[in-house]
């Protein structure tokens, strides 16, 4: 099996991305939706909190992380996004969006403007069907989410973010037991609501037991039954991608 690393351009260049971002349209439609496309790198923002809403960004490559700053400055990370995920979707609620969206890599985005994004609503039916599905499952996910966080161990925090990255990829088409970790430690703490050491000492833990191998930001999940014991929470795996409700 690809790992997700050996597989990437073959996914990133996926015919489903381009049906999304250009579709069957003409000469200059085409020309207008390959404008919309943009590369960013690391670090690089795609918009900020307070940013007007211009419409939805499909991630063509790469990955990105989502975040809210509090009234004294302090960001918590809200969501990680990869390929053929949407962002900006958090926009519809008021034509301003509520977080910032910054890059964990050097990734390409899709945008489909309002005013296409409307005409697709209103004319498609199976994109406007899957555009809710993605919203309810993202809601589904986000409440499991919350219930891990207040309810789990600093390990099961952890085994159960390991494991929504694993179905994540293999929904993808990708390895789900080797994969990069495009975060850092410190997002990872950030997102779990722990202190980076204690990530630090998961991850260690669960190496000397021979769970899982970490060599830089590649790991490998050794042993998915005994990852799989030391969650109580049932996984709830990434938000359904557009590619994949549009191939429905």
């Amino acid at each position: 099996m690809k790992t997700s690393y050996q597989a990437q351009n073959d996914y990133y260049n996926a015919a489903s991305l381009m049906d999304i971002c250009i579709g069957n349209t003409n000469a200059s439609q085409n020309t207008q939706q390959r404008n919309s496309h943009r590369v960013f790198h690391r670090r690089d923002s795609l918009f900020l909190a307070g940013d007007h809403f211009e419409g939805i960004y499909i991630l063509r490559s790469g990955s990105a992380k989502s975040f809210i700053t509090s009234r004294e400055g302090e960001e918590h990370i809200t969501r990680f996004y990869y390929p053929e995920d949407m962002l900006g979707v958090d926009g519809f609620d008021g034509h301003k969006h509520s977080q910032t969206v910054c890059f964990l890599e050097t990734s390409s985005v899709c945008l489909i403007k309002e005013s296409r994004l409307n005409n697709l609503i209103n004319t498609n039916t199976v994109f406007r069907n899957g555009l809710l599905q993605s919203m309810s499952h993202t809601l589904a996910c986000d409440s499991s989410m919350m219930m891990c966080l207040s309810t789990c161990s600093s390990e099961q925090k952890i085994t159960r973010f390991l494991l929504d990255l694993s179905i994540g990829f293999a929904e993808r088409g990708l390895s789900g037991s080797e994969f990069m970790l495009s975060m850092t430690r410190t997002d990872i703490a950030n997102y779990l609501g722990m202190a980076i050491e204690t990530v630090s000492r998961i991850f260690a833990s669960l190496q000397q037991r021979n769970i899982i191998a970490v060599k830089l930001r590649y790991l490998c999940i050794l042993d998915f039954e005994e990852l799989n014991c030391s969650v109580a929470i049932d996984i709830c795996s990434q938000p359904i991608s557009v590619g994949h409700i549009l191939k429905k």
